[in-house]
């Protein structure tokens, strides 16, 4: 199965930092950059350490996914209400075998529609 790259994807601005160098580039490279002192590197590792301290603690990961956890909920809801009222409506009137619905106006709702759930997922 193939699937198509979105546009957004193959001409955006992202592209994980990194360049393409032979091994003589590699070594000039590296050869021009500083190495970190030692208590650059103790520092740095300092750092970590309270990092991964407070992300053990109950209190650290408890409120980090409670934070989460609500974001998340907000943004489940709003997608709920754009789409519950579409199939609410689909749902009425189950006696009729077809729906009436003009294409400029489905047009314009589907758009709305489309751009409310962009909104939310790619806020």
């Amino acid at each position: 199965m193939t699937h198509q790259i979105p546009d957004e994807y193959i001409n955006g601005d992202f592209d994980f930092g990194f360049t393409s160098v032979d091994e003589d580039e590699l070594n000039n490279i590296l050869n021009a950059s500083e190495i970190a002192t030692s208590e650059e590197i103790q520092a740095i590792q300092e750092k970590l350490d309270m990092v991964i301290e407070m992300n053990s603690t109950c209190e650290g990961t408890g409120a980090v996914k409670e934070q989460y956890d609500e974001l998340l909920l907000v943004k489940m809801n709003e997608i709920e209400q754009v789409i519950m009222p579409l199939l609410i409506n689909l749902k009425k009137n189950k006696e009729k075998d077809y729906l009436y619905w003009p294409g400029g106006q489905r047009e314009a709702q589907c758009e709305l529609q489309i751009q409310k759930v962009l909104n939310i997922t790619r806020g």
